[in-house]
């Protein structure tokens, strides 16, 4: 076939989607002449269509040398640079295109993005302004110059572009994002999560579902909303996030939900106990059977008062619906399994007096002897039971084990017995990197080999970051701070991991990251390992370890995270020392440490503990909680607030622990400017970022930590959780 009947064919098959026989044209064309411009660019083009970007780069950049006056090579040739993550090369092309052809819209539309993503945000609304006035029915370029405005600052005419391209193309999914987001930072939190619905109804993607989740921890639930219980309950089966992220947003659904009336009678009844007819009786068992409230139970401690109460009173009332053997009963069985699996994560949090107490002992022995028997046990026994104690409390676990099951009781066992089984075993094969000898040290072991923290059932799935560049991009937007440029897999350490939550997400952000997670407590590393396992997770290496005798370690990383570790060491800033000198220069560090402002209710309540005797067993961990919900005891009644004083592991970390510093942001400023920190930004919510940027509108990186310490002065919970930061090592340090 001549050159230029296989060109044209090329053409028809590339139009048509045909590409590997268009690509096999384009090379015909090429072999018999090789400077052929347009088979050059074309096959570029295609390479870089079906994610072959170097090979189009190649290909372009051949075209290019022929003739670098053709606006669209430069334009293509941007687009395979863009997605090899070569930004500026690919700016500079689309400005050449600009220059070229001042009418190419699509040119002005990826240069603008190329320029505000280097903040440059004039420059980007400039090339988005004329991509709008050169294509004014584009639903693209109104949405991209909403993207620059907002960034500037300018939401309010952000607004106005983003529902100009939504009245052109009512389905364009981040259009109704980017609205949300300005609508969000302007604190109407409420209209941006009805946004965000309304792009879900029209397709789900991983965009809107990672902002459902960042939005729902901030609104309140004024009333019964079936079509936010709808998408919390997806996202909870889903994993769009972390169950404890949902969670909260997912209470309050429940309580203004078919339950609220039930709930309410529970909470002002308690610590009396409503009947099991009350409870499971026909309209009982229709606010119980609500979907939210068992995937809730099934997934992540349930923090709130209230609903304590309510499930404390269930769990009483299911051992006299049990008692009566009733005949089978799938949906109370489904929640009794539900109310057991979350007394297992919370590891039977909830307070009994003595009489209640009996009553499951009791029933403890009965389900013993049937079993031991070979007699039939019916399966609302053994959830009744499994609410109250774990069911290795039973002995007969081969017993157990070897019966059918119905599924809801099956997942009881595998919770219950296999998973701490398996625990159990993978703990003697775990490295050890450094004895562990400081007094401080052991003693803050001894109380993680106790109560692992936290007691995690599920994650999400974060979102993957072709690079640690893209992700500070995103982490610290307003920091002037260039990114290391790091290429290929990630070392990185995870410093004090627990039970594994954070090391899991951490290593699943980054393709080809090498992952060391360290930890103190060898029962939280078997736990970690476990769900790495079940995860399918390899790339995490798993080791006990004192941070403080991480000295001696030969390996560097990258990235360091240690969040809610140092505050228990010793000497806080002598560990923050050791991880430094593990760091490698130009490396990232992420820290959490306690706000000493911010912690105010738990210094109370540990002086409340103290003055009350306390001591750090389950059963005076249940009492301390009973009587700090029977009321009085301000401010230390202020942790009710706090998730972690829902579950035994947690709450004895949030008051009981043996070793607590607080710190303050002038004391981390010092710090920071004694090692030759650079700092790139806090991890702050929306509404306090807001709230700062209208106080301190020179500080436009938010990262004045004088500034934030006389903002955190005025509004003591804004670091309520911890201070979390990202730091900087200059990559001239040695």
């Amino acid at each position: 076939m001549p050159p230029a009947d296989a060109f044209m064919a090329a053409l028809r098959h590339h139009q048509a989607g045909q590409f590997a026989e268009a690509d096999r044209l384009y090379g015909e064309v090429l072999a018999a002449e090789p400077g052929h411009l347009h088979a050059l660019h074309f096959r570029g083009a295609l390479a870089h269509a079906t994610g072959r970007n170097e090979e189009a780069v190649a290909l372009i950049g051949r075209a290019l040398a022929l003739d670098e006056a053709v606006p669209e090579l430069h334009y293509n040739i941007g687009l395979a640079l863009w997605a090899l993550d070569r930004r500026e090369e690919a700016a500079r092309h689309w400005a050449r295109a600009v220059k070229l052809n001042p009418n190419f819209a699509e040119a002005r539309l990826n240069l603008g993005n190329a320029l505000r993503e280097e903040r440059r945000f004039n420059e980007a609304i400039a090339q988005h302004s004329a991509a709008v006035n050169l294509q004014p029915q584009s639903p693209q370029a109104h949405n991209s110059l909403g993207l620059s405005l907002a960034k500037a600052g300018r939401d309010d005419d952000a607004i106005h572009h983003y529902e100009r391209a939504l009245a052109l193309r009512p389905d364009f999914v981040d259009a109704y994002l980017n609205l949300a987001m300005s609508h969000a930072k302007r604190g109407a939190t409420g209209q941006a999560l009805v946004l965000t619905m309304r792009s879900l109804d029209i397709r789900e993607t991983a965009e809107n579902k990672d902002l459902f989740a960042g939005l729902v921890p901030a609104i309140a639930v004024a009333r019964d909303d079936p079509d936010l219980r709808r998408y919390l309950l997806r996202a909870l089966e889903q994993g769009w996030s972390a169950p404890s992220v949902i969670a909260r947003a997912a209470v309050s659904a429940i309580r203004h939900g078919p339950a609220s009336a039930l709930i309410a009678r529970a909470a002002q009844a308690w610590p009396a106990r409503l009947t099991a007819g009350e409870l499971f009786g026909a309209a009982g068992l229709a606010g119980l059977n609500e979907p939210l409230l068992l995937a809730l139970m099934a997934r992540t401690v349930v923090g709130d008062a209230g609903l304590e109460k309510f499930l404390a009173a269930c769990r009483f009332a299911l051992l006299e619906a049990a008692a009566a053997a009733p005949p089978d009963d799938a949906a109370l069985l489904e929640i009794a399994c539900a109310l057991a699996r979350q007394c297992f994560i919370n590891e039977y949090v909830y307070a009994t007096d003595d009489e209640e107490a009996a009553h499951p002992r009791q029933l403890l022995a009965r389900v013993q002897g049937a079993l031991t028997a070979g007699a039939a046990v019916p399966p609302l026994q053994v959830a009744a039971v499994a609410a109250y104690f774990p069911l290795q409390a039973l002995g007969a676990t081969e017993a157990l084990l070897a019966r059918a099951w119905p599924a809801p009781i099956a997942a009881l066992l595998d919770q219950h017995i296999r998973e701490p089984l398996e625990q159990a075993a993978l703990r003697a094969g775990i490295p050890q990197l450094t004895p562990i000898e400081d007094e401080v040290s052991r003693a803050v072991q001894a109380q993680y080999e106790a109560n692992p923290y936290p007691r995690w059932i599920a994650t999400g799935s974060p979102r993957k970051y072709p690079s640690i560049d893209a992700y500070l991009r995103e982490r610290v937007p307003l920091s002037p701070f260039r990114p290391p440029g790091k290429t290929g897999g990630l070392d990185i350490l995870i410093a004090g991991c627990g039970t594994g939550e954070h090391a899991i997400l951490t290593a699943q952000q980054y393709d080809g990251a090498r992952t060391l997670a360290i930890d103190l407590s060898g029962a939280s590393l078997a736990y970690a390992i476990a769900k790495s396992r079940a995860l399918g997770l390899d790339a995490i290496a798993y080791a006990q370890a004192d941070i403080m005798r991480l000295g001696a370690l030969e390996r560097r990383f990258d990235l360091i995270e240690s969040v809610g570790v140092l505050h228990h060491l010793a000497d806080p800033y002598a560990g923050w020392r050791v991880l430094l000198s593990l760091l490698r220069p130009g490396g990232i560090m992420r820290i959490g440490l306690y706000s000493e402002i911010a912690r105010q209710g738990v210094v109370a309540a540990r002086a409340l503990i103290a003055q009350g005797g306390y001591g750090t067993t389950a059963d005076e961990i249940r009492r301390f909680r009973r009587d700090l919900m029977q009321g009085g005891h301000e401010p230390a009644r202020d942790i009710l607030r706090f998730t972690d004083f829902y579950s035994l592991s947690e709450c004895r970390d949030l008051v009981f622990h043996t070793q607590e510093h607080r710190m303050t942001l002038p004391e981390i400023k010092a710090f920071l400017a004694g090692e030759d920190l650079e700092l790139l930004g806090l991890e702050i919510d929306r509404a306090a970022a807001r709230q700062y940027a209208t106080r301190f509108p020179a500080d436009t990186a938010m990262t004045d930590l004088e500034n934030w310490h006389l903002f955190e002065q005025d509004n003591p919970r804004t670091f309520e959780a911890m201070y979390r930061l990202w730091v900087h090592k200059p990559a001239e340090q040695s």
